[in-house]
């Protein structure tokens, strides 16, 4: 009888655990970052795409590069797709795993080039 409970109750946790987790996704992940010509928000809501907001300046194009230098990962250049005046949509699997990755942001523009680093945290 006491193995019975102690397996319903086993049970009955991993259940809860398993609900939890699935309904307890992570939100978007948002990162800050400017130079000299230019303010960019970024916004990664999984790990296909990342949305870029040119907060100051005017910006004609951007690319994104992310790395994980602890894991050795790099991916490609990613060339943004304009969306509207000052927002961007970069696509094509950024970020291959969880964790910590530096992600640059190439802006172009009358003002100039210019990279922003960021750091982010992706969490699937």
């Amino acid at each position: 009888m006491m193995r019975r409970l102690l397996a319903g109750a086993c049970l009955a946790a991993a259940a809860v655990t398993v609900a939890v987790g699935c309904l307890s996704r992570p939100g978007p992940v948002t990162a800050q970052g400017a130079g000299a010509r230019y303010a960019v928000t970024l916004t990664i809501g999984g790990s296909d795409t990342a949305d870029i907001v040119v907060d100051r300046g005017e910006a004609e194009s951007v690319v994104v590069t992310a790395t994980m230098p602890q894991m050795g990962h790099i991916t490609p250049e990613a060339a943004a797709r304009r969306l509207s005046p000052g927002r961007f949509r970069a696509a094509g699997g950024l970020f291959t795993m969880d964790g910590v990755w530096e992600v640059s942001v190439r802006v172009s523009g009358a003002a100039g080039e210019e990279v922003i680093p960021l750091t982010v945290l992706v969490t699937s």
